[in-house]
This record gives structure tokens, C-alpha cells and sequence, in this order.
């Protein structure tokens, strides 16, 4: 009887210990994800940091989305390239750790983009089948999720927009070169619109899209659309220039 209580208490004890220390995770990543809904990344980037973990799976992809986030508000190549080498690491720790966490998966995907996008043609060919694999994976994993299918929206519309000089490069590094279609891209864009209508990316880039296809009627009614969401952050703003500028060719 003894033995029995002894156990007990111990199995009560480690039981209650993981429940609280499950409730702390998940209040911090949710005042986390509180922070990046009101666009005030450097403070989600510091509870991401102050609450650092590298076996915790969902912090890691948070503090990847975090520097991203931060990348993600200027125009400054210098400035991105910075926040972007220091997301890559983590996103990809996130993978190592769990590899079927879609957002895991979408992080690494992101992030090995925006890497490929910012250091020249080769490397943004090299790295767009790890682009391609990872966000296929993601939106297997969770195909709720409007961000992994903005990003292979982006992934169909990057290779479609290849030069034929940037062909070239493609052929030479790879016997079959990525293929992208235009099309692809805006149903991606739409499925995105879908799952998330308040997200400026994804009209301006379904946009873009139709332009390519010189399907302009409908590239502007989108456009149309999109300037009636409410601009949240400095990211927003350069979407809205960039609207603006492709309304003028329309």
C-alpha cells in the first residue's frame, strides 16, 4: 500500500509537472503569435528569444518567422540578407527536430527561398527544388495554412518569369530544370485569397500573374480588391506601392 501511494504521487507529480510546463509553452507561443498579428515583431522576436529552446519544434519556427518578419519590413538588401542568415539556422533545426510539422516545413521552405532570392540566379535555381519540396510537404501537412500556398504561388511565378539567360544557368546546374507555369501560380494565389482574404500579398501577386498573362481586366479588378484591406505594418506599405505601380500599367 505504501509502495503504491509512493508511485502514485510520483506519476501525479510528473503528470501535473508536464501539464504546467505544457500551459507555459503554450501561453508564451500564443502571446508570440499575438505579437506577429499586431505587427510588433522586435517584441515577438525578444519573447522568442528569452523563452529559447532548441528542442521546442514550434519556438524555433517561430523565431525563423521572426527574423523573417523583421526582413520582411524594409527594402534594404543589406538589412534582409542580415535577418534572413540568422532565420536560416533555426528554420532548419525546426526540421531536423520535426519533420512533419508542416510549419516546420513551410519555415525551412521560406527561408531557403528568400536565401536563394537575395544571393544571385544560381543560387535562387539551386535552392527552388528545396522550395518546391518542403512547401509541397507543408500544404500536404496542413493545406489550411494560406502561406504555403501564397509561397508555391510565388515558387510557379519565379520560374515562369525565368530569363532565358537564367534558362541557361538552369539546364547547365540541372538535366531537368524546375517548370512553373503562370496559371499554376494564380490558382496557388487564389487558393491563398481563399483561406486568407485579408493578406495584401496575395492579391498584388495573383495580380502580377494575370499581368504576365496579359489578362489585364481581371489583374485590375483584383487590384481593386486588394486596396480595401487596411495596411497593418511597413511590409503593407511597400505592398501598396507596389500596387500601385502595376495599376499604372494597366
Amino acid at each position: 500500500m505504501k509502495n503504491f501511494n509512493f508511485w502514485s504521487l510520483k506519476v501525479m507529480y510528473t503528470f501535473i509537472r508536464v501539464l504546467l510546463v505544457s500551459s507555459f509553452l503554450f501561453s508564451v507561443n500564443s502571446k508570440i503569435d499575438q505579437l506577429q498579428e499586431e505587427s510588433k515583431f522586435q517584441e515577438a522576436l525578444k519573447l522568442c528569444e528569452d523563452n529559447y529552446n532548441d528542442n521546442d519544434v514550434d519556438l524555433l519556427w517561430r523565431l525563423a518567422r521572426a527574423y523573417f518578419d523583421i526582413a520582411d519590413q524594409t527594402s534594404n538588401i543589406d538589412i534582409k540578407k542580415n535577418n534572413i542568415d540568422k532565420a536560416l539556422p533555426y528554420s532548419k533545426r525546426a526540421l531536423e527536430i520535426d519533420p512533419n510539422s508542416a510549419k516546420a516545413n513551410h519555415w525551412y521552405a521560406v527561408i531557403i527561398g528568400q536565401k536563394g532570392l537575395l544571393e544571385g540566379t544560381k543560387q535562387k535555381i539551386l535552392n527552388s527544388y528545396d522550395v518546391r519540396e518542403y512547401g509541397l510537404k507543408a500544404i500536404k501537412l496542413d493545406p489550411k495554412y494560406d502561406g504555403t500556398h501564397h509561397l508555391m504561388g510565388r515558387w510557379h511565378y519565379n520560374v515562369a518569369d525565368l530569363a532565358w539567360y537564367e534558362r541557361t544557368i538552369a539546364s547547365a546546374i540541372y538535366a531537368t530544370p524546375p517548370e512553373g507555369t503562370f496559371e499554376e501560380a494564380i490558382e496557388y494565389f487564389g487558393n491563398a485569397i481563399d483561406t486568407n482574404p485579408n493578406d495584401l500579398r496575395h492579391y498584388l501577386w495573383m495580380a502580377k500573374s494575370l499581368y504576365k498573362i496579359s489578362e489585364y481586366e481581371k489583374a485590375k479588378s483584383i487590384l481593386d480588391e486588394a486596396s480595401k484591406i487596411e495596411v497593418k505594418n511597413e511590409s503593407d506599405k511597400i505592398l501598396i506601392n507596389q500596387i500601385k505601380e502595376l495599376y499604372s500599367k494597366l
